[in-house]
């Protein structure tokens, strides 16, 4: 690689990091500020009941996961942890989307927004080794972490 090229997919990267951890960790606050709010959306979208003290444990684990996404902190756990909440927030959308007999429904259009955004995480999980602005980056150039191509050896 270009040594221009070398400087941009960490720029990049860090640009598409810091855009999807904040809108995960905005769920995340939402958890803990808002339990019954976080409780109505489990009952109306996931069809499951959601006690205050789980929209707690919900909320703390999904900001552990949305910090350490942020800042880059082990990449592939975090990042596919990320992955995998936006995961089934995309399958459950898809019912917003149609109706039982297949057919669009009119004005749940902002739910489409789901798509692009699953596309990011995935997009980020794919590129994580070069995603080099970051703890475990840092902590690599330390000699603190083997590089990818010392654990290939």
């Amino acid at each position: 690689m270009s040594p221009e090229f070398d400087k941009r997919v960490p720029a990049a990267l860090l640009i598409l990091r810091f855009f999807l951890g904040t809108f995960l960790l905005q769920w995340s606050i939402e958890k803990l500020i808002l339990p019954d709010a976080a409780a109505r959306i489990a009952s109306n979208f996931y069809g499951v009941t959601l006690p205050v003290a789980g929209s707690y444990a919900l909320g703390i684990a999904e900001l552990i996961v949305s910090l350490a996404l942020l800042v880059g902190f082990y990449r592939t756990i975090s990042y596919g942890l990320s992955l995998l909440i936006h995961t089934v927030t995309v399958v459950v959308s898809w019912r917003q989307l149609f109706d039982p007999w297949g057919l669009a429904k009119v004005g749940n259009h902002l739910w489409v927004s789901t798509w692009p955004t699953w596309g990011g995480f995935a997009a980020l999980f794919l590129m994580r080794e070069w995603d080099t602005w970051t703890v475990d980056g840092w902590r690599q150039s330390r000699g603190a972490l083997p590089t990818d191509q010392a654990m290939r050896t």
